[in-house]
């Protein structure tokens, strides 16, 4: 069968439950990363081996050894000094901390050899038009950049830093949320051949809302490197005011207190006004857009408007309670949570977005808009 020809855009029940296991697979390795930064456990493997670290360490000497070069990072010296070795079981011990860690990585092994086997299979048997080869491609391009990114995000946290950088914490993972987000959207535009789909025109308000929900997740990254709900947890309010003074402060805005956010509360304060400002203004802007309808007016685009409008406000309400809990430590429960309903929003809205911008041609030959 040509890849190329219609009927190489035939949809293959098998690729397709590939599809969703790679999702299941890359969300699954968001969460975990989630709970390996809100339980400080990033840190805890000093050395990047892609093959060598395959295997966990299988006796008490080896976990010796692993605990020692754990004890040589600013993280044990500054934050964990007299950590016990414990177990996988006990919070606070080093093997509790390894083993996300671990997890986290030989996840992420895990997804290279569920992807790549059956992909050899599916494009040998030319189930995979040549479309779809494309857009994988980019998820593979972008998988690549998040491993390479999570290794420099770890590496900025073993010389001076008790912790990860802010920054490129965020960086990671918006790159990893963008993974999940490409193959998304390769299969939602394979279940939806191309021979059959057709462009219409975008609507301005899609594109804005977009925007907002990308910077809103990169906020939100920065907000978990700097742990900025330990500083304000207070709500609505922030600490007592609704609008930060220290925002206005013009000393305040240097270089030194973004490169050095931990030694002042500026920037904590700053990213903290900015997550709640712009989340309480994509709530607006979404809420108005519902009652402008200013969307495409198809049952399919209406329905996904509305599936969107709901993790939305699920999410303002999980981010009050995360908030609110975050009393001496961010509460990973809540903290996972908010991140996962954060990267299924942004699903939603890609879902959105597709209904919004094409419509569908069926074989008999009339048009109709989903």
């Amino acid at each position: 069968m040509d890849r190329n020809s219609p009927e190489g855009q035939q949809i293959s029940k098998a690729v397709v439950l590939w599809l969703i296991v790679g999702l299941f697979m890359v969300y699954t390795q968001i969460i975990i990363g989630g709970i390996t930064r809100l339980t400080g456990s990033g840190l805890s493997i000093t050395k990047w081996e892609i093959v060598t670290g395959t295997l966990p360490p299988l006796t008490e000497n080896v976990w010796k050894e692993e605990f020692e070069k754990y004890k040589e990072t600013p993280q044990y010296r500054k934050i964990n000094v007299g950590m016990e070795m414990g177990s996988i079981f006990s919070s606070g011990t080093f093997k509790f901390i390894y083993f996300w860690e671990y997890l986290h990585r030989l996840w992420a092994r895990s997804m290279g050899f569920v992807f790549l086997f059956p992909f050899l299979f599916f494009y040998l048997r030319k189930w995979i038009p040549m479309s779809l080869i494309k857009r994988l491609g980019l998820v593979i391009l972008l998988a690549a950049l998040a491993a390479t990114f999570g290794w420099i995000m770890v590496a900025s946290g073993l010389v001076k830093r008790p912790w990860v950088n802010a920054y490129k914490l965020s960086l990671h993972l918006c790159i990893g949320i963008s993974v999940f987000v490409a193959l998304w959207w390769a299969f939602i535009r394979y279940i939806h051949p191309e021979r059959i789909v057709k462009k219409i025109k975008f609507n301005r308000y899609i594109s804005t809302l977009l925007i907002l929900l990308i910077i809103q997740i990169f906020l939100g990254g920065v907000m978990s490197g700097t742990k900025a709900a330990l500083f304000v947890n207070t709500w609505p309010d922030l600490n007592g005011e609704i609008v930060p003074t220290q925002i206005f402060d013009p000393s305040n805005w240097s270089v030194h207190n973004f490169n050095n956010y931990e030694e002042s509360g500026f920037l904590v304060t700053l990213v903290q006004f900015l997550h709640r400002g712009l989340a309480y203004m994509i709530t607006a802007y979404a809420l108005y857009i519902l009652v402008r309808r200013s969307f495409a007016s198809s049952e399919k685009s209406t329905k996904s408007y509305y599936g969107f409008m709901v993790l939305l406000l699920l999410q303002v309400l999980i981010g009050i309670i995360t908030l609110v809990k975050s009393i001496g430590i961010i509460p990973v429960y809540w903290g996972v949570i908010h991140q996962g309903v954060a990267v299924l929003l942004l699903s939603a809205y890609i879902l959105h977005v597709f209904y919004s911008r094409w419509s569908i041609t069926f074989n008999a030959g009339t048009e109709q808009q989903l």
